[in-house]
This record gives C-alpha cells, sequence and structure tokens, in this order.
C-alpha cells in the first residue's frame, strides 16, 4: 500500500528515505542539502566515494544523523523535452533506489520524496504517474510519498486511484 503524506520526509519514521541527488551525491540545492545538513558531515565524507553517478542510477549509505537507517541518493534525469527516454530514465530512477532492498533486508518501509518535480522540472502528472506505476512493484511493507504540499498529493493521489483502475 503507498500512502501519500503531506509533510517533511526527515520526519517519516521510515527506515529508508529516498530523495534525489546530484550526481556528484554532494549536498546541493533543494531536498539534497537539506537531507545532507540534516544527516551530519558524515554523510558527506561517505557518499564522496561513491559518486559520480548517473541518472536513473541509485546508491545507498547510511542516514548518519538522522531517525532514518538509510538513504538512497537517486538522480533523476532533467526533463528537457518530454520524450520516451526522459520517462524510462525516470521510471530507472525508481527501480533502481527499489532494488537496493536487497542490501538492508532489515529495513521494512520506505519514503520517497516527489523525485524531480523540483529543480529538474518534472510535470507533476507525469511524474506522479511514473512513480506509482514502479511503487506498485515495492518489496518493502510500507511505502510513502511526502509531498510539499496539497497540489502535490492531489496528483499522486490521481495517479494512485488511476493505476489500482488499471490493476
Amino acid at each position: 500500500m503507498i500512502e501519500i503524506v503531506v509533510g517533511d520526509i526527515l520526519k517519516s519514521k521510515a527506515d529508508v528515505i529516498v530523495f534525489s541527488a546530484h550526481p556528484s551525491l554532494l549536498g546541493g540545492s533543494g531536498v539534497s542539502g537539506i537531507v545532507h545538513k540534516a544527516a551530519g558531515p558524515e554523510l558527506e565524507f561517505f557518499a564522496k566515494s561513491l559518486g559520480p553517478i548517473a541518472p536513473g542510477q541509485s546508491v545507498i549509505t547510511p542516514a548518519f544523523s538522522l531517525p532514518a537507517k538509510y538513504l538512497i541518493h537517486t538522480v533523476c534525469p532533467r526533463y528537457i523535452y518530454g520524450t520516451p527516454d526522459e520517462e524510462i530514465l525516470l521510471a530507472a530512477a525508481y527501480r533502481s533506489a527499489l532494488s537496493l532492498k536487497r542490501q538492508v533486508p532489515d529495513a521494512s518501509s520506505i519514503a520517497f520524496v516527489s523525485l524531480g518535480t523540483g529543480v529538474y522540472r518534472w510535470p507533476l502528472e507525469v511524474a506522479s504517474k511514473i512513480a506509482v506505476t514502479e511503487l506498485t512493484e515495492c518489496e518493502f511493507d510500507k511505502i510513502t510519498i511526502c509531498v510539499a504540499d496539497k497540489m502535490t498529493a492531489l496528483s499522486y493521489e490521481i495517479a494512485l486511484s488511476g493505476n489500482s483502475a488499471r490493476l
């Protein structure tokens, strides 16, 4: 089951937090910078050895000072032309994040931000449909999508209701 919550992902109580990372895996602007600051300087030191990674790829690190156990750094593609290749890469970002479940058998819950809908400019309707489609294949017991506002939550709820109608 997928739960959509308007709120701060850092307060989600999930075992694993997934956020959109810069390809270098260093703290940047937006959610990435907030996560790095909250996790502490150890995160930047640890992540530096794992990057860079390409759009559609993900890596996992300890969460350090955060209440979660793990962080998944996922690099989203930029939305430029709205091509099928761009959509495939965004779906790959979700799949690569979810594939890391095998590395964390002690984790049962996962929380995502709205991947790609910030500085990478993904239209909310497109991004939410891709997210919901990929998250229905999730092996975690509890899946949460943490969003910033009610408009974003509504887009995910519509995508979720449309996806369950097809199942």
